[in-house]
């Protein structure tokens, strides 16, 4: 017989484990309830429920308030990159502030993923850091540099030298949509369906994406120079930040530095509550583009790291 739910104490907090059953459902319906109307008038409680059907959670609560969980992916297949990547995933959420209670919910996960234990990411903090000292975590990689710009440093929109910026909105028009797909395709971005991946775009592939894209409330500028679409940032709201990824094929520093600084003026209009951008670089798009996000006032502040925690007895054990 499975066992939904195992329980432990600490300073008046009660951390539980729980893996399926009725308090399973009573856990997805607290997390459904607490989540924005805006996301319930889209997303059904069927829905909500399918996406956690195979995943546990520890949970922390004092008295009958939640204090924090974590979730415990189920194994998944991983591509080339990942799979050396020992552990099953968790995912901490982004608003957990208590190291204490951060640290217990991450060694309990790791005893409950078994023994190859768990992985995650964070982000060079404080807290994070904090953390990572208190459970004995080890780095296996860092993933992405973070460069971030509170709202008092976004900069008014700069000179493009003769390069024209786009404010997207759907329906693109027929040359810019023509332009688009040139650019996907001369940049070799991928165009996923389902597990069937290419390099190659057509028209209906990215109006279909620019239209999923304006249906996620994210904006997108595109960067033309010498008649042909060398770049586009999109933005979207993660948490309390503005997140904007950047792709560009041979675009002009001038012409990035006013595209980013366009798409940072639209910000404030559509969300007014968010007052930090934040730009996570891969390693190879550093070189190119961390000279654009300085000269926009952005600072580095470290790199997002994969941590990985084995629970104590199988780290002796293997020790």
């Amino acid at each position: 017989m499975i066992a939904v739910s195992q329980e432990y104490s600490m300073n008046n907090l009660e951390f539980s484990v729980i893996r399926d059953g009725a308090a399973k459902d009573a856990l997805i319906n607290e997390f459904y309830a607490s989540a924005d109307a805006s996301f319930r008038d889209e997303v059904s409680p069927e829905e909500f429920a399918e996406r956690f059907s195979a995943d546990r959670f520890v949970v922390a609560r004092r008295g009958s308030e939640l204090a924090g969980w974590i979730t415990v992916h189920a194994p998944i297949e991983r591509g080339d990159e990942r799979a050396a990547d020992p552990g099953l995933q968790v995912m901490p959420p982004s608003d957990q502030r208590d190291p204490e209670i951060l640290a217990q919910l991450l060694r309990l996960a790791a005893v409950e993923a078994g023994p190859e234990g768990i992985i995650w990411h964070s982000r060079t903090t404080a807290l994070n850091q904090q953390v990572v000292e208190m459970t004995g975590a080890v780095v296996l990689r860092d993933l992405f540099r973070t460069w971030q710009a509170p709202r008092e440093r976004w900069q008014a929109a700069a000179a493009t030298d003769g390069a024209i910026i786009h404010a997207v909105h759907i329906p693109l028009p027929e040359d810019l949509l023509a332009k688009v797909v040139d650019f996907l395709t001369r940049a070799g971005i991928s165009n996923c369906s389902g597990e069937t991946c290419t390099t190659t775009w057509d028209a209906d592939a990215v109006a279909q994406s620019f239209a999923d894209r304006e249906a996620g409330e994210l904006l997108t500028q595109m960067l033309e120079h010498q008649g042909l679409v060398v770049a586009e940032a999109y933005a979207f709201v993660w948490s309390t930040e503005m997140m904007i990824t950047i792709t560009e094929h041979q675009a002009p520093f001038s012409g990035l530095v006013a595209m980013i600084a366009a798409l940072l003026q639209r910000f404030p209009a559509a969300h007014p509550e968010i007052g930090i951008a934040t730009v996570e670089l891969q390693e190879d798009e550093r070189a190119r583009l961390e000279p654009v996000l300085a000269a926009l006032g952005f600072e580095d502040k470290g790199p997002r790291t994969l941590f990985h925690l084995r629970s104590r007895d199988e780290a002796s054990r293997s020790g």
